[in-house]
Parts: structure tokens; C-alpha cells; sequence
């Protein structure tokens, strides 16, 4: 399984829709760096960020029916999740192999939905419930898309996204099997924008927890995780996120 620190690169998203009001945000990279040699001599180097806790609602989504693209709906397609379209593509590489893109890795995604609520959740009333939680496995690419919605936010953390790469596919996996987790955040003035004008985010209001003021962002991802999105609140979003982690050494 993978092991190790969890590295991502920020990169830039595309489509996504244009016209007025059209965002385009970026992250930063600050912490240390793993570096490699490609095929032509050359030294690659990418940010090597630590994991980000996976948190209290993560639901081992390893049965056949959470390996989707589309994670808006129950795995039966009942209760669509509203918000903002996000499109959000993932790539997977091995920074210890020349940066090779690696296939078959088995990325997890869950989040939130526009009012701050997680499904399968018996305090949130949600129990049985599967939208916007799922999973796939990379191509040949190491990519891997999914089609969700912005989250919201709820008491006490900033909004972000879940993810979970292993390396090797399995029902029997636990969240302690040596994957790698981390998560990934929005630029506050874009969720600012979205949380006052846009239904069904705008009857909560903005969130109370910024990014600032996060513990995750700050401590833990040191805001090297904060997406680039190109689009707009009616159109929606389309975002990029390359994570290179040192598998052939672990």
C-alpha cells in the first residue's frame, strides 16, 4: 500500500464555463520537496505536503456500487444533491519513478453537502444514505473524474473535499492500511460569493470558519491544498488536483 508523506501539486483547472463572474483561483506551495529523474537526465521536484485527518465521517466506500464518476445521488439514483457544478479530475503519480502516472490506484472522495450535511450519518439523520461519497480507480493517465457539487460548510471547520488514495484496490481495506488522505479547499472569496448568492448556500450564510481559521488548512496541508478553478457560480467549476506520492520506495 502506499506509505509516506502525501505530495500534491495545485494545477490549473479547465472548462467550466465563461462570461461574468468567472473565477479563476490558486493555491500555494511552501513545505519540502521529493525529486526524481526523468527519462531526459532532468530533475522534477514536487511539494511534499503532510496528510490531512480523514476525519469523523468517512464511510469505507469499497462495495462495487461506490465506483462512479457521477457521486451527486444515492448508488440508486434517488436524492440528487443540489449546489454549484464542480467537475474535479484527479491525477496520481509516482514520484519515485520518474513520475510515472499510476494506474489502478483506487482514489476516495466525500464531502459535505450545500447545507453542511454528510451522508450516512445517523447524527445528521442521514443513515443509509450514499450521495456525494464514491470512488474509482485511475487509468492509464492515473486520472481519475468526478461530477459533484461546492460544499458547504458546517460548524467549526472551512469547506473541503475528502480524498483517499491506495495503491491497490481492495474490499478489505481499513482506514489505518497505510493509504494516503488529505483535503482540498476553495478559495474564500469564491465560497464568500457562493454562500450569500447562490441557493440552496445562501440560508446558512457565509461559513464561520474560514480558511485562516481552519485547523486542517493551517496545520496540517499549510493551504498547499486550495484548488484552482476556472468558471462561474451558474455555470459552475472545473478543477485539477496532482498528487505525487513516493510509491516505489515505500
Amino acid at each position: 500500500m502506499i506509505g509516506g508523506a502525501f505530495g500534491a501539486v495545485v494545477v490549473a483547472g479547465c472548462g467550466g464555463g465563461g462570461g461574468g463572474g468567472s473565477t479563476t483561483t490558486s493555491g500555494t506551495t511552501t513545505s519540502g520537496t521529493t525529486t526524481s529523474t526523468t527519462s531526459t537526465g532532468t530533475t522534477s521536484s514536487h511539494a511534499v505536503t503532510p496528510e490531512g485527518e480523514i476525519g469523523p465521517y468517512f464511510t469505507d466506500d469499497s462495495a462495487t456500487g461506490y465506483n462512479r464518476n457521477n457521486i451527486l445521488a444515492n448508488l440508486d439514483g434517488t436524492d440528487p444533491q443540489v449546489g454549484v457544478p464542480l467537475t474535479l479530475k484527479v491525477y496520481v503519480y509516482d514520484s519515485e519513478n520518474n513520475n510515472a502516472a499510476l494506474a489502478g490506484a483506487q482514489v476516495d472522495i466525500w464531502h459535505c453537502n450545500a447545507l453542511g450535511v454528510y451522508s450516512n450519518e445517523s447524527s445528521e439523520s442521514t443513515s443509509g444514505q450514499t450521495w456525494l461519497r464514491g470512488y474509482q480507480l485511475t487509468d492509464t493517465n492515473g486520472m481519475v473524474t468526478f461530477t459533484t457539487i461546492i460544499p458547504g460548510w458546517y460548524q467549526g471547520r472551512t469547506t473541503h473535499i475528502h480524498l483517499r488514495v491506495r495503491s491497490k484496490y481492495s474490499e478489505a481495506s481499513s482506514t489505518s492500511d497505510g493509504s494516503n488522505t488529505t483535503q482540498v479547499f476553495f478559495s474564500q472569496t469564491l465560497l464568500d460569493s457562493i454562500y450569500t448568492n447562490v441557493a440552496p448556500y445562501n440560508t446558512k450564510g457565509t461559513d464561520t470558519t474560514t480558511n485562516a481559521s481552519d485547523r486542517v488548512y493551517t496545520s496540517q496541508t499549510h493551504g498547499e491544498n486550495e484548488l484552482v478553478l476556472t468558471g462561474d457560480n451558474t455555470n459552475g467549476y472545473a478543477a485539477t488536483f496532482a498528487i505525487y506520492l513516493p510509491i516505489t520506495s515505500e
